[in-house]
């Protein structure tokens, strides 16, 4: 609930996240930060019927937001669930 609170958006400003790559409704960020051992991958999805967002933190050998998206779905490409209405 604090992260809605303050807000995704305003989160990853002040952790001077990078986007890296983005489809459709998917933005893949970097945050080169002393947080963690490693760089942080997150991938934010935008519902697109409700605008809620989402972020998800993905492994750091993930350069796409497509390989972001088939590794949090277990290796479904998005483009064999991805149905636009």
């Amino acid at each position: 609930m604090l992260i809605q609170g303050i807000g995704y958006t305003r989160i990853l400003e002040q952790l001077q996240a990078v986007e890296l790559n983005s489809w459709q409704e998917y933005t893949l960020f970097k945050i080169n930060s002393d947080i963690d051992v490693e760089p942080i991958y997150l991938l934010k999805m935008t519902c697109p019927s409700t605008q809620r967002i989402h972020v998800l933190r993905v492994p750091p050998d993930i350069q796409s937001a497509q390989d972001a998206i088939c590794w949090v779905n277990w290796g479904i490409a998005p483009e064999e669930f991805s149905v636009q209405t």
